[in-house]
């Protein structure tokens, strides 16, 4: 698994609502145990894309990172890799930087 992989969450709590979660650790920050991401979940009128949620895209649909809900999580947690942000890194980063340091 690699930083800024987009993978199934399996967690059936919070998937309905969270269906995909980014990884925002970089693999040479190995945990046996846990791995950070960042939640995706789909637009709604009470989240707006902006900087803090930049919107990635997953098999043709658009879903908004939830940054400030960042959180380790158990890597059983985490499913099938469905897609990578790469491409979007400096928005992710972005939106990271935003959330930790205000700017």
């Amino acid at each position: 698994m690699q930083q800024f992989d987009i993978v199934e969450n399996n967690n059936l709590t919070a998937r309905s609502r969270y269906p995909f979660l980014l990884v925002l650790q970089h693999s040479r920050v190995a945990s046996a145990a846990t791995i950070i991401v960042a939640p995706l979940t789909a637009p709604n009128s009470s989240l707006a894309s902006s900087q803090l949620h930049p919107l990635l895209h997953v098999a043709g649909s658009g879903y908004l990172l939830i940054t400030e809900e960042l959180a380790a999580v158990h890597r059983r947690l985490l499913g099938r890799i469905v897609g990578s942000a790469e491409s979007q890194r400096y928005a992710i980063v972005a939106a990271v930087d935003l959330c930790f340091t205000g700017i």
